[in-house]
């Protein structure tokens, strides 16, 4: 099966099986300031919203301005990721139809990237930073997804930290990104 439809499918199912509504309206999928096309139903004053997935326009040329602001070049599975659908799982960084590229531009870190580490999410406490680990291997299916507390980046510095460094404050976690995307949106 092809990436972005594996991603869809993925995506559609998650949003499916979590998607189960009290008996007040409210559900997980809630957000404040939904943009209109996103609104499956606006509750109460109207603020707060349960958003729905919808197709994606960021492009190739979109993903081409983030790989070279990264200074990396992404893997096929995470830019049909980026690209498959505008959401807000919290799993990942929040992509909304009227800014979908923010949140991603927001986990850029300099010194991961420049050691071929691609920050891509926050762990569900938000104090590790999940990367791809683009140093894998021959192709995209050995690049590790590890993790690094946020914490001990303050301990590096960019101009003089060795890659040995930083490798060893890293953290395995799944063999490649399809291992992490199952467990996160196929198995959850």
């Amino acid at each position: 099966m092809e990436k972005r439809e594996y991603i869809k499918r993925g995506f559609e199912a998650h949003y499916k099986r979590h998607s189960q509504r009290n008996e007040d309206g409210f559900c997980i999928w809630m957000r404040p300031g939904v943009p209109d096309d996103m609104k499956e139903a606006a509750l109460g004053d109207g603020e707060w919203s349960i958003w729905k997935l919808i197709p994606s326009t960021v492009s190739e040329e979109d993903i081409e301005g983030l790989e070279e602001e990264f200074g990396l070049q992404f893997p096929q599975w995470y830019k049909a990721f980026i690209s498959t659908y505008f959401h807000y799982f919290d799993s990942a960084p929040s992509q909304p139809s009227d800014d979908p590229l923010d949140e991603i531009e927001g986990m850029h870190n300099p010194l991961l990237c420049k050691f071929g580490y691609l920050p891509f999410t926050w762990d569900s406490n938000d104090a590790y930073i999940l990367c791809i680990d683009l140093n894998g291997g021959a192709n995209e299916e050995e690049y590790a997804i590890v993790q690094i507390d946020h914490d001990i980046l303050f301990d590096f510095e960019e101009s003089t930290t060795e890659h040995a460094e930083l490798k060893e404050a890293m953290e395995f976690l799944y063999p490649n990104f399809k291992a992490w995307f199952d467990h996160t949106f196929l198995e959850s």
